[in-house]
């Protein structure tokens, strides 16, 4: 769940009990997080997932962020597309208007492995690499992620820790899961999530920001 640059904070939020997230064929839903920036409500993220009778597991990621203070406003839309075969990621087309800066990322699969392509221009991509919207993650024993930036296709490695339990509440029901810390260059933010390996929550603190990203709504 990519959620923004607030110059330039941005949040990265899988499985708890298995690798993959528990998405079986013909299967899809929609999540709605609440965005909040230091405690005050700024947007929202919405991400649908889809799983084909092949393996093929599609998320589609729309996220819309706007501050306004007395000297100060943002705004921040990222649109994005992966496809996953099992626990690979085989494509990624993305875009996003960062304040007024725009990016493209689309990544392709080839017998070379993974290219991404930036604003035109061309590199690889390592084939394990998980992607920051961070609706997965790999085995949970692993202790370092690749993480790519689906907003500006860099990558970076994360160490990744469980650090327990955690719920939120959505319509009412109280929805338990776990937490996982990831830390690295630029990166320290917590992913949570349920027992199906579904995102609850993410957030971290950056330039001095607290961005919380919380699941208020699912539509199946």
């Amino acid at each position: 769940m990519h959620v923004a640059n607030i110059r330039p904070v941005w949040v990265v939020i899988v499985s708890v009990f298995v690798a993959t997230p528990a998405v079986t064929a013909a299967d899809a839903e929609t999540r709605t997080f609440a965005v909040a920036v230091d405690g005050k409500p700024a947007g929202t993220c919405r991400m649908s997932l889809k799983a084909e009778d092949d393996g093929t597991q599609t998320v589609t990621t729309a996220v819309d962020i706007k501050i306004r203070a007395a000297v100060f406003k943002y705004t921040y839309s990222f649109r994005g597309r992966e496809v996953w075969k099992g626990d690979r990621l085989a494509a990624v087309d993305a875009s996003c208007d960062d304040d007024g800066k725009k990016k493209t990322v689309r990544v392709t699969a080839g017998e070379g492995g993974l290219t991404a392509v930036v604003n035109g221009a061309g590199r690889k991509v390592q084939a394990d690499a998980i992607t920051t919207t961070g609706w997965r993650l790999p085995d949970p024993k692993a202790r370092e992620v690749v993480l790519f930036d689906a907003e500006d296709g860099t990558e970076t490695t994360a160490r990744l820790e469980a650090v327990g339990a955690c719920q939120v509440i959505v319509n009412g029901q109280v929805v338990a899961g776990q937490r996982y810390r990831l830390t690295g260059k630029g990166v320290d933010s917590e992913w949570w999530f349920d027992a199906t390996g579904r995102p609850l929550r993410q957030q971290m603190i950056s330039d001095g920001h607290k961005v919380v990203v919380t699941l208020v709504e699912i539509v199946r």
